[in-house]
């Protein structure tokens, strides 16, 4: 690609200089099958992007940007759904078109992650195409960790399944799979426990200090509840669960010192751990 430049005094030139081999490319590598990440310094406009008519599942994806990279990228076409700043860049996760599924979920087809290095685009990370354009794909978005050099990449369903993470070092930018462990409260480690049923989620936290969390006491109510099924099975961790769509249930679980474990399930029998969150002891 070549570009013309008026000239400019020598000082700045020498400046332009040193600011260019301070932002060398990184290298970029994918080691998650379906996912790809390309180097780019040009941001492209999406093909054949879709006009979300009023009342579109998709449109509720659709957030106004709060960050120079993702200004760039709504205005160069795209549906920002989700910015995340960490390890050194800024990553937005964008689409252009989407169908709409059960339960109001918009299915994002063309989804991608553009990564920008301050003001400049220095990756994108894309999936295999869809054998339906309006089929889902694996990238929806982006979310934080609490790991500094990592980024998770998910497809933005209602269950915002992790598919993937970014992770910066001073020279790469990679795709790898979901870290298998993140610290929580400063000194908590949680190993993943996505993709888990129950019984073995509460093994392997057993093992860590925690233990189920049952709910107060219930009303006449809950007999329409799956949660209250899961308890008389002896799971009582489970507090209350969703009767329709993707089936989503609520589970809790609390160490000694305070911390709670709030865990969202998916799906029956059984029910398997899509994402959870960690609240600290009370200081």
């Amino acid at each position: 690609m070549f570009h013309r430049f008026r000239a400019v005094p020598a000082a700045c030139c020498l400046l332009f200089t040193v600011f260019s081999a301070s932002a060398a490319a990184p290298a970029v590598r994918s080691e998650v099958k379906g996912l790809h990440i390309a180097a780019r310094d040009a941001l492209p406009a999406p093909r054949k992007p879709q006009v979300l008519e009023e009342g579109h599942f998709c449109r509720m994806q659709v957030t106004e940007p709060k960050t120079t990279a993702g200004r760039a990228v709504a205005a160069r076409g795209w549906y920002v759904t989700s910015e995340v700043q960490g390890g050194g860049y800024t990553s937005v996760g964008a689409f252009s078109r989407g169908g709409e599924g059960t339960s109001g979920t918009c299915l994002i087809a063309d989804g991608n992650v553009f990564v920008f290095r301050g003001p400049a685009l220095a990756a994108i990370v894309y999936g295999d195409p869809a054998e339906d354009e309006y089929v889902g794909g694996p990238i929806g978005g982006v979310a934080g960790t609490t790991l500094p050099d990592r980024v998770r990449i998910t497809d933005r369903t209602p269950p915002n399944l992790a598919q993937a993470d970014l992770r910066f070092s001073a020279d790469a930018i990679e795709v790898v799979a979901v870290a298998e462990r993140e610290t929580f409260c400063g000194n908590l480690v949680i190993p993943n426990l996505r993709g888990m049923d129950i019984p073995e989620t509460r093994k392997v936290l057993a093992k860590a200090g925690w233990h189920p969390a049952p709910p107060a006491a219930t009303d006449e109510e809950d007999r329409f509840d799956a949660a209250a099924g899961y308890r008389a099975k002896g799971l009582t961790e489970f507090e209350t669960c969703s009767g329709t769509g993707y089936g989503f249930c609520a589970v809790n679980y609390e160490r000694a010192d305070g911390a709670q474990l709030h865990v969202t399930t998916l799906g029956d029998e059984p029910p398997t751990v899509s994402a959870y969150d960690v609240q600290c002891e009370a200081r």
